[in-house]
């Protein structure tokens, strides 16, 4: 009736089309001569996109083009958007992507949009608004607010990431294995911002203090910082590294500081031994010219932005404790919330929280929350957010939801991307992950960074309730053995790094030989005992990379309903038809076999296979056969089941820790689902009896076929 014709289902066609409704509607307010005005259309344009955003319900992100002006309007309204420009020989332009690493390939020059904006934007020049009234939260500052079609003023800034951090490096064949092996970079810088910076740092710092050469270095980056114009900032180091303060600098390292001056020449020096969040922009600096002075000088700006690093870290920490500080004093309660990768890093969170600290977190899906908890709240309560984005829509929602409450509740969040919503306008405190960009769609580095970074907190928080243990009970002489205790796991956060790294280099045959057995399978379980989020996310990386069903859950909970898999049952994959087929195909052979025995014509024998197909599949009775086609049909359907090869074992993958108890509640598991048609993979610290009890053929299987591993 609008005179739109739809040609997809797609609900982004929709958006397209209530715009153009409402932009033809703009137009006609005007008389036809300055319909094509460029003026006017961007006037009508944008009035269009914040009346259609009014009628939608939902996230997304849009770019919408205005053929007559080659106007572009990038609209981000919850999903994510980036936008950026730069010049190409010369060219200006502009580029819209929900993808970053799209952007980055072309210009680091970004122009940061928050939810309710849209820019504006041509070859030449750009301009951002708001499509809705927009309301933004800062820490100690006055709100920031706009009214829909008010102009927001934005400045370029110079994205932190290199084009580098999100390419296919060899000699990685996929992304996710990159990453998976990239996990050992990560969770080693994340453990560096616990100790307080890295050694190399630590040893820079001493240096530049020890030769006075701290304030200059510290004015350097300051300089450099100023500004987001990465002309002016490389002006500014190319006119420090040829003063005589920079000469002195390089000839000091070079003479007394032979430890950093010898590791200049080691391959990937920049990858080892940067560490800042403004890292890329100090290596940017360098320009790719290997050269000693310039690299020690970049080296020493790193070392200044570390040390902010850690002081911003600890600041954020402390705000931490200070916050589940009060909560614990005043009986609230504690939420983590987050969504899939992010939501199974809480589930292990809360088993550290109860663990080292014997406190309760609360782990819970924002859509759960809401139906929940969320008429429940109370003042004192703490939500922790948890997100690798900090743009989950989700989890922003929940977060508004609070704001709106009224109740006295600190929102703090996990976040990798600092400048996030979530990272600044949401939350009372944000902590970084600091795992640097996630290049394949699984997450890998964030969920190992996400779990190590809530280990840390665990001991932190129960740190601070010890010191107020202390001060209740000074004699109190079980307060020395779990200061030990904590000392000592604190000792273990800096094996994580070197642990990853073993497991990948030790377990590679094994892992080759399980999935090797598992390879094709429709459908799988991973049963964990006790640490139900590391099944929970195993098998979210099954689906997201292979695209098999698979479930993650507690080990026990199987016997109770799921376990109805084992045995006969509906899940067919390949393997499970290839079998059945070549059994079918054996039936077939002895029919044609016998049939030829008896004299038993072509063309009956064609009937003969028809009908036995018809019969297998739906169960319809052959009523055309002759008599002698009858009997062998009713002779070979009395010798034959003809789906017995298509029921295969279910591979079970089990997922344990060392303690004696989860090892014997795992074996009981492995035993009891064995003997049911389940094939037994377990993936554990070595134990002699997991091993036994995984390898065993079950005693009534001697003869059938029975997959296991151990990793």
């Amino acid at each position: 009736s609008e005179g739109h014709t739809v040609i997809s289902n797609n609900d982004g066609e929709m958006l397209v089309h209530t715009v153009e409704h409402y932009f033809d509607n703009e137009l006609e307010q005007h008389e036809p001569k300055k319909q094509n005005l460029t003026k006017v259309r961007k006037q009508c344009m944008r009035q269009a996109i914040i009346k259609a955003a009014a009628k939608m319900i939902g996230s997304y992100a849009a770019i919408i083009v205005d053929p007559v002006t080659e106007n572009f309007y990038a609209i981000k309204a919850g999903s994510s958007l980036y936008f950026g420009i730069g010049e190409v020989d010369g060219i200006p332009f502009g580029l819209a992507s929900s993808d970053l690493t799209a952007v980055l390939k072309f210009t680091k020059n970004l122009v940061n949009l928050r939810e309710g904006e849209c820019v504006e934007f041509s070859q030449k020049k750009f301009e951002v608004f708001a499509f809705k009234n927009i309301k933004i939260r800062r820490l100690n500052k006055p709100n920031e607010t706009y009214t829909a079609g008010e102009v927001i003023p934005k400045q370029v800034i110079r994205s932190k990431l290199r084009a580098e951090d999100t390419q296919l490096m060899p000699p990685y064949e996929f992304f996710m294995e990159q990453e998976i092996y990239a996990e050992v970079e990560s969770s080693g810088k994340l453990v560096k911002l616990f100790n307080g910076g890295s050694n190399t740092g630590r040893r820079m710092m001493n240096l530049l203090k020890k030769e006075k050469l701290l304030d200059k270095i510290e004015k350097l980056a300051t300089d450099i910082d100023a500004t987001d114009d990465f002309d002016k900032q490389l002006k500014i180091f190319k006119k420090f590294e040829t003063s005589e303060i920079a000469d002195k600098f390089f000839q000091k390292v070079k003479e007394n500081y032979k430890p950093i001056y010898n590791e200049l020449v080691k391959e990937n020096f920049q990858k080892k031994y940067f560490f800042s969040s403004n890292k890329n922009t100090y290596i940017d600096l360098v320009n790719s010219h290997f050269d000693k002075k310039k690299l020690l000088l970049a080296k020493a700006l790193d070392t200044i932005a570390e040390v902010e690093d850690v002081k911003d870290f600890n600041a954020s920490v402390n705000q931490f404790l200070q916050i589940i500080k009060n909560t614990y004093e005043n009986c609230g309660t504690i939420y983590t919330i987050a969504c899939g990768t992010s939501y199974h890093a809480t589930m292990v969170a809360s088993l550290f929280f109860n663990e080292i600290a014997h406190t309760e977190i609360i782990p819970i899906l924002p859509g759960n929350f809401r139906g929940q908890f969320s008429k429940s709240l109370h003042d004192n309560d703490v939500i922790i957010g948890v997100s690798q984005s900090g743009e989950t829509k989700d989890l922003v929602d929940i977060f508004n939801d609070v704001d709106n409450s009224g109740l006295d509740i600190k929102k703090i969040v996990l976040v990798n991307n600092m400048n996030s919503t979530l990272g600044q306008e949401k939350s009372d405190v944000s902590i970084p992950i600091n795992c640097g960009p996630e290049i394949a769609v699984p997450a890998t580095k964030s969920f190992i960074n996400q779990i190590t970074l809530f280990y840390y907190l665990a001991i932190k928080v129960a740190e601070m309730k010890c010191k107020v243990m202390h001060k209740k009970q000074p004699q109190n002489p079980e307060i020395a053995q779990i200061e030990a205790e904590l000392a000592h796991r604190k000792r273990s956060i800096e094996d994580i790094p070197a642990l990853i790294r073993e497991t990948l280099e030790t377990t590679t045959d094994a892992v080759e030989m399980v999935a090797s057995k598992i390879y094709m399978e429709p459908s799988m379980h991973i049963l964990a005992t006790k640490i139900t989020g590391v099944a929970k996310e195993g098998a979210l990386k099954i689906r997201e990379t292979v695209l098999n069903h698979a479930e993650g859950g507690e080990a026990s909970e199987f016997k109770h309903g799921p376990n109805t898999i084992l045995g006969k049952n509906t899940v067919f994959g390949i393997k499970n038809v290839k079998a059945m087929f070549k059994h079918y195909n054996n039936v077939l052979d002895e029919i044609y076999t016998k049939a030829e025995s008896r004299k038993i014509p072509n063309k009956e024998v064609q009937k003969l296979t028809t009908a036995l197909t018809s019969y297998i599949f739906n169960r319809v009775e052959p009523f055309n056969l002759s008599p002698a086609c009858e009997q062998l049909f009713r002779e070979t359907m009395e010798s034959f089941d003809f789906f017995q090869n298509a029921y295969r074992n279910y591979p079970l993958i089990y997922v344990t820790g060392p303690e004696e108890r989860d090892v014997n509640l795992t074996i009981s598991q492995i035993n009891t689902h064995k003997i049911r048609g389940g094939d037994t993979f377990v993936i554990a610290e070595e134990n002699s009896k997991l091993l036994c009890n995984a390898r065993n053929t079950p005693y009534d299987q001697e003869n059938k076929y029975y997959g296991w591993g151990y990793i």
